[in-house]
């Protein structure tokens, strides 16, 4: 028990995420064969399919961007766009 300024006691509970968060970490360290593993929270294939949206995601958005300080951002899912650009680059569709 605390006691604050004015000598009111005070019952400080722990937060439910606190309680959640120790729960994980205990969970998640395990003894097999006298060698400690810890396991993942997120699976990794998780973790590299949300990279993969994120990268396609951002791709867009930096596309319409770029293409929007000039022209219209939505222009930039039109295809005669991406090929007036390959014709610039001089790569063949």
């Amino acid at each position: 028990m605390k006691h604050n300024h004015q000598g009111l006691t005070i019952n400080k509970k722990k937060s439910p995420y606190k309680n959640f968060k120790e729960k994980i970490q205990k969970n998640r360290v395990e003894t097999i064969q006298g060698v400690e593993v810890e396991h993942r929270v997120i699976p990794l294939w998780i973790k590299l399919l949300i990279l993969l949206v994120l990268m396609i995601l951002l791709f867009i958005v930096g596309t319409m961007i770029g293409y929007g300080i000039l022209h219209n951002p939505f222009g930039v899912f039109n295809p005669e766009t991406w090929q007036h650009i390959f014709d610039l680059t001089g790569r063949s569709s």
